[in-house]
């Protein structure tokens, strides 16, 4: 009997990229699961979203999902948590044996079934920075930003992240109300503001030396100064 060539490395690399490429999305209502993941010892994971326009954004989620597992090569197991852009998801086991993607509620209390708030954030605040030409940095939603009367309670605002240390997300949001006195602001964790305001969430990934104004329509600018400014 013949003894069966061994593929070579790069047949292997082959394979690897066909099998990733081989999984499937589908769509049962408002839920996308994945298909072909069993295959390599990894449950099927599954997110719903609240909202039909939300279905394709829900199968980039799990496409950036599959991404990481070929990255990684390693699997994701049951109450994992993820970072997707700004917020946080979390996989939880189902009766079915697939992992159910579940997200925190917007003040960070408790983790919710499904996906809709962090992949709408990811598909809003990669499209302003896509229009803006901009690295799409979120910050961290546990981290603080700085605030003025009226921006939580609704006001139009203009904003400007700097290059601020921790605990500090970089943003410094104010309205028509803030007097000049940083004393006057109030440091909020992000999260809150975004809960509050989720009109502002999806302008919160660009980068430091960005600013956006809503007091005259929408619009948003990279300033050489902020992004030089270093405060401590």
């Amino acid at each position: 009997m013949l003894a069966r060539e061994q593929p070579e490395q790069g047949d292997q690399k082959m394979s690897t990229i066909r099998f990733w490429d081989r999984v499937r999305y589908k769509t049962d209502g408002l839920s996308v699961f994945t298909s072909g993941l069993a295959r390599r010892s990894q449950a099927e994971i599954r997110v719903s979203v609240n909202s039909p326009d939300l279905l394709k954004d829900a199968e980039e989620f799990l496409r950036f999902v599959v991404k990481y597992l070929e990255a990684e090569g390693q699997r994701i197991t049951p109450n994992q948590t993820m970072n997707y852009g700004y917020w946080l998801v979390k996989f939880e086991p189902s009766d079915d044996g697939t992992l159910d993607v579940w997200e925190y509620d917007p003040e960070l209390r408790e983790f919710l079934h499904g996906g809709s708030l962090a992949i709408q954030y990811w598909r809003d605040q990669q499209a302003v920075c896509e229009k803006f030409r901009a690295t799409f940095d979120p910050p961290n939603p546990g981290k603080l930003t700085s605030v003025s009367v009226g921006v939580l309670e609704g006001r139009p605002v203009q904003a400007v992240r700097y290059n601020f240390g921790d605990p500090m997300s970089g943003w410094l949001i104010v309205t028509e109300q803030y007097d000049g006195d940083i004393k006057s602001l109030r440091n909020e964790h992000t999260y809150h503001v975004t809960a509050a305001r989720p009109d502002l969430a999806k302008f919160l990934a660009l980068p430091c030396g960005f600013r956006f104004d809503q007091t005259s329509g929408e619009k948003a600018w990279f300033d050489p100064e902020a992004a030089a400014m270093q405060v401590p």
